[in-house]
């Protein structure tokens, strides 16, 4: 099959060992033969599942629509995503997750959101079967993320996402989860939209995160809240934290000040006079590294164009000839 003949790519992602991925697998391969020749699947693995490597190997050896790839060593699931892309042919790719979480009537849906203009498109369940805690919890997820970043999703934790050949190139190589790439490529100047995809029929109830994810997944919303609020302006979060704590830090000084000269009172062994002068201290400092980070960004990245131009109108220019440049 030539790669002219591709139109749609499957991505199935795996950087963790389920037990529903042979299952998910074979829904996939069903759905490109019925699809015809202009559809692939590829199958993109983690380095570590080196079992599941080796049994998809022989399960794939006589499927032509079927590419399977695995990664060196572990490397997490952006990584793992990356690679798929790195290969994919079609026009429009959809990324599947390894997990029950969608059937494959959900991948008409993102296609039908690329084909309306989008370039990267992100589903959301509907009649999801879940507990009320489970609803909750992702409610209160996608809350946060609305809330550090300013970018609304109603279901971020969803893992189809569909993309258009040229925006798979620009997919960042950032973090170890999926979820998070749609804010930085709507950041970059993409237009990312969410559509409704009819949830899996055997979607997994609630599953408690151990604490160490649950960290892990909060120190990403803060790096993430940082990259997207302020990558070209740093100055303005450390600046703000360090005027402050130099600010409590003088008033504590002018307090300790009044106290020894019209009090009278002794500073030694004051432990309010060692605080004060950590507080300025600190503040100066941290004030620094942002103008350090403002320096290292005007020395490094001032010819990096960081705008995408949505749109040119020119009357020289053929309505094809802009719809080329529109899509990449």
């Amino acid at each position: 099959m030539s790669a002219g003949g591709v139109r749609i790519s499957i991505l199935l992602f795996c950087s963790q060992s389920v037990r529903s991925v042979d299952k998910v697998l074979e829904s996939l391969l069903r759905y490109v033969r019925e699809q015809g020749p202009d559809h692939e699947l590829i199958v993109a693995l983690d380095g570590h599942l080196v079992g599941l490597y080796s049994r998809f190997q022989e399960r794939l050896a006589d499927e032509p629509q079927a590419t399977l790839i695995s990664l060196h060593s572990p490397q997490g699931q952006v990584a793992t995503i990356r690679a798929g892309l790195a290969v994919a042919r079609g026009q429009s790719i959809v990324t599947f997750p390894s997990y029950p979480q969608v059937d494959t009537d959900a991948i008409a849906p993102i296609l039908e959101g690329l084909a309306s203009g989008a370039d990267y498109v992100v589903g959301y369940r509907v009649g999801r079967r879940g507990s009320p805690l489970k609803r909750l919890a992702s409610r209160a997820f996608n809350g946060l993320i609305h809330a550090t970043t300013g970018v609304a999703f109603r279901d971020l934790a969803c893992g189809i996402h569909g993309m258009r050949a040229a925006v798979s190139r620009a997919v960042p190589n950032y973090g170890d989860n999926q979820l998070y790439l749609p804010i930085l490529l709507a950041r970059e100047g993409y237009r990312v939209v969410e559509v409704a995809v009819p949830a899996g029929r055997s979607e997994p109830g609630f599953h408690l995160f151990s604490p160490a994810a649950l960290a892990r997944r909060g120190l990403d919303v803060l790096a993430l809240s940082y990259l997207v609020r302020f990558t070209q302006k740093p100055l303005r979060p450390f600046g703000a934290v360090g005027v402050v704590l130099t600010l409590i830090g003088v008033v504590l000084c002018a307090v300790l000040l009044y106290q020894r000269v019209i009090l009278h009172q002794p500073l030694a062994d004051r432990p309010l006079l060692l605080l004060a002068l950590l507080l300025v201290t600190s503040g100066i400092q941290v004030v620094i590294l942002g103008f350090l980070g403002e320096l290292m960004i005007y020395l490094h990245f001032r010819d990096q164009v960081n705008y995408r131009v949505h749109d040119e109108i020119s009357g020289a220019i053929s309505e094809t000839e802009q719809a080329e440049r529109r899509h990449g």
